[in-house]
């Protein structure tokens, strides 16, 4: 009787430390689902279509896979019938494809798309890339430079435009534009346009009588803060005194004012939300675009009024704001900005521009005066140079590291 109790302590005690370390005995089983992926087509006819890639991020480990069988379910629909682990994704659909004997890309974007057992992916419609056949925004100098005493320099920021067709483009008539909302803080808008429309506080437009200011393929078109020799004021930046055009701006207020130089044509203020001088954020944290307006009276027929909600540590309160609607259709192209770190979301459609680019690792890292971004060089099948133009800063643009601004060496 006596063995027969120490054994039955000895048993209780064993199952006890069990029951204490469940996972020991019980490992984690990796959750999988099967997931069925829709892709959408246009309704048009397509050569190449047959071996399309979808590329899944899992947004929780970083990774990626591809997958390139799917099943043509008809025309215009492609089914993917993956296996997935539980866990936040991003689905990326890219194919080259041709349309009528021309190169086009077919692109779609579902992000963070949350696989559990219940889950559904939603359909994924595509759209038609073209191949650039216009200006494109070759590099964007928003940081501005410092001083040799370490004094913050604003004066010297500037847009460059690329001709990335093969024919002489005119830029009389382009509008550059700058966004309303903070790619740096997201905000739930109602109502939410960004489909139809990029939302903006700020529009200069390029005068001219329609073949004023030609730029000849691969050539620049320079739109600058203040067209001077900066050098005067400060070494280390440099001179933007033979720029094409400049943005100025009649300040309200005596003590913050703009330069104007006469040799340089001023862009014509169609709107600026302030009521000094317009000057880019040094960290970015916004959407830059180029386009043309087709319509003769914008500010009167574009008037856009939102709420939205503005979450602080105070809490969350209910906003109401005012800016322009541009619609899509007008933008010739747009890149986003923000530091890596402080990057929250896309404030232009995804056909638009699916990723951001930046100067900065973080907010406030020195290191970003005196960098742009700058898109990103090939040559195509007959040996010409191009800027890379894939709708997608993240993947066109250089880094921060590798962009010193193109007016110090010039």
């Amino acid at each position: 009787m006596r063995n027969y109790t120490i054994y039955s302590i000895v048993l209780f005690a064993v199952l006890m430390l069990a029951a204490c370390h469940p996972e020991k005995n019980n490992p984690k089983q990796t959750v999988k689902h099967d997931v069925a992926v829709t892709i959408l087509l246009p309704d048009t006819t397509f050569s190449g279509i047959s071996d399309a890639v979808l590329t899944v991020k899992n947004i929780n480990l970083n990774t990626s896979q591809t997958f390139s069988t799917a099943n043509r379910v008809d025309d215009t629909t492609l089914v993917y019938n993956i296996r997935l682990e539980e866990g936040f994704y991003d689905f990326t659909f890219s194919q080259e494809v041709l349309l009528n004997r021309l190169e086009v890309k077919l692109k779609t974007y579902c992000r963070n798309v949350s696989i559990t057992e219940t889950c559904d992916v939603p359909a994924m419609r595509t759209t038609i890339v073209y191949p650039t056949k216009d200006f494109v925004i070759a590099e964007v100098y928003f940081s501005g430079s410092i001083t040799p005493e370490g004094k913050q320099y604003n004066g010297d920021k500037y847009f460059v435009l690329y001709n990335n067709s093969d024919s002489v483009l005119y830029a009389d008539g382009l509008v550059l534009v700058e966004s309303e909302y903070m790619t740096v803080r997201k905000e739930d808008v109602t109502p939410d346009m960004m489909d139809s429309a990029m939302t903006i506080d700020a529009i200069y437009r390029v005068g001219g009588n329609g073949k004023q200011h030609p730029v000849a393929p691969g050539k620049t078109f320079l739109i600058v803060d203040n067209a001077i020799d900066h050098r005067t004021i400060n070494s280390n930046s440099f001179d933007l005194s033979q720029a094409d055009v400049e943005w100025y701006d009649e300040s309200t207020n005596a003590y913050v004012t703009d330069i104007d130089n006469p040799e340089v044509e001023n862009m014509e203020k169609i709107y600026c939300y302030t009521l000094t001088i317009w000057v880019p954020h040094n960290q970015g944290h916004k959407a830059f675009a180029i386009g043309r307006i087709p319509a003769e009276q914008y500010l009167q027929d574009y008037f856009f009024k939102y709420d939205y909600q503005l979450v602080t540590d105070a809490g969350t309160f209910d906003m109401s704001s005012t800016a322009y609607l541009f619609p899509n259709e007008w933008i010739i192209d747009a890149v986003n900005t923000a530091p890596a770190t402080t990057y929250q979301w896309q404030v232009t459609a995804d056909y638009i521009d699916a990723g951001y680019t930046y100067v900065a690792d973080y907010g406030q890292d020195k290191t970003r005066y005196g960098k742009s971004v700058r898109r990103k060089q090939y040559m195509d099948d007959r040996g010409v140079k191009r800027l890379q133009d894939t709708n997608n800063s993240t993947e066109d643009f250089l880094t921060a590291q590798q962009a010193d601004p193109y007016y110090f060496h010039d």
